[in-house]
């Protein structure tokens, strides 16, 4: 099956329906089916759910067996905006594989990998059994031999006033360190009966502005040295353990074998099942055989063949992952070019080609020339002339 994404996918359930060979005329939720396929995005879970429905042989009913979600990184194939290709392969030993763009990112056993299991357990719990009123399941116990201290105090409290503290120098016990702002005026649209009485806001108290502070002095509290806690005596451990109790294992009575569950019930259609908050997501190409060969082929000859990109998409499509290849992009292009560049631009000290001075700095020392030597006769290392 093809998912080709447009705009911004925020679909909540997409899936793939095969459906059974019974009654199709009115197709709905409560249509029966083979299996479910597809994927998945609500919120930021990625899922690919693949999902069938098993008969119960015992009682007829039906109930539905969902493949365990695997580990893998799904997010890309829901956000990068690109057409991908999903994939269920079912075989006839009971394995699948469940894949994105060729590339398998689920596998398992239909009987071991679904959930609920596809057969029950052979032996349950006896839910008559309860545990013996007896039953010492307790790992460790308190000491029965130790004996809480005579001089321990459980009373005694965790912190204390400082007894080493006192009062600072200047400070006013009789100011607040807060009072009503004698500035502040009821507002006009104050109602008694509505807002109850009106009091002034508190402003720090003048008073205390060059105070060490006011009001009630109380010490810091400090902690406690006779404080314990309460008195608990040592574990040890239990002698009369007897180990965790479990209830005894009956045999299950609605147990059934079903060693082939990939013998489902037969196919008669196909469809979709989608639950989707925006638009611009489509889905085309379903493909349905009995022959791996034929859907490999049909993949290469339709989406394969629109999946091959050149050398530059695919070091572009890189670099969404891992940002960091921009660097090696540049310094692998860029380095050469402007190497290039520096040994093909001409040097302008050394002049054009067609002038008679212009020389290579590859060539043989020149001869200077006579007008040049008679101008420099004059001139000596000290600067002064003769």
């Amino acid at each position: 099956m093809l998912c080709r994404q447009g705009a911004l996918i925020a679909f909540c359930f997409s899936m793939t329906v095969i459906l059974s060979s019974e009654e199709q005329s009115q197709f709905n939720d409560a249509t029966p089916y083979s299996i479910m396929f597809g994927p998945d995005k609500c919120g930021s879970i990625y899922k690919i759910h693949f999902i069938i429905r098993h008969r119960n042989p015992l009682t007829g009913t039906y109930e539905e067996k969902h493949a365990r979600q695997s580990n893998a990184d799904l997010s890309d194939y829901f956000t990068d905006h690109m057409t991908h290709l999903y994939t269920l392969n079912l075989y006839p030993n009971n394995t699948f594989e469940i894949l994105i763009d060729q590339t398998v990112i689920n596998n398992g056993s239909l009987l071991k990998d679904m959930d609920p299991p596809v057969m029950p357990p052979r032996e349950i719990e006896d839910p008559d059994d309860t545990k013996p009123f007896n039953w010492d399941d307790r790992t460790h116990i308190s000491d029965p031999t130790v004996m809480k201290p005579d001089d321990w105090d459980e009373e005694a409290p965790r912190l204390i006033a400082d007894p080493t503290a006192q009062k600072p120098t200047g400070w006013i016990e009789e100011e607040e360190p807060f009072v009503p702002d004698p500035e502040a005026q009821i507002p006009h649209d104050w109602s008694v009966e509505m807002d109850g009485e009106w009091e002034a806001p508190l402003i720090a108290n003048p008073a205390c502005a060059n105070a060490a502070g006011c009001g009630l002095w109380k010490p810091p509290m400090v902690p406690n040295p006779a404080y314990k806690g309460k008195w608990k005596p040592p574990m040890i451990d239990n002698p009369n353990y007897q180990g965790k109790w479990q209830p005894r294992m009956i045999p299950n009575p609605v147990y059934f074998e079903d060693t082939e569950p990939f013998r489902m019930s037969p196919v008669s259609a196909v469809g979709f099942e989608l639950w989707s908050l925006t638009g611009n997501v489509l889905f085309d190409n379903i493909l349905l055989c009995d022959d791996l060969m034929i859907a490999r082929r049909w993949t290469e000859d339709t989406w394969g063949q629109r999946q091959k990109p050149g050398v530059v998409e695919r070091l572009l499509f890189a670099t969404r992952k891992r940002p960091w290849l921009w660097g090696v992009y540049i310094f692998t292009v860029g380095l050469p070019i402007i190497l290039a560049i520096s040994f093909m631009w001409p040097d302008k000290d050394y002049g054009p080609p067609d002038q008679d001075y212009y020389y290579k700095k590859c060539d043989e020392p020149q001869p200077d020339d006579p007008q040049d030597a008679e101008n420099n006769t004059g001139v000596i290392n000290d600067g002064r002339n003769t």
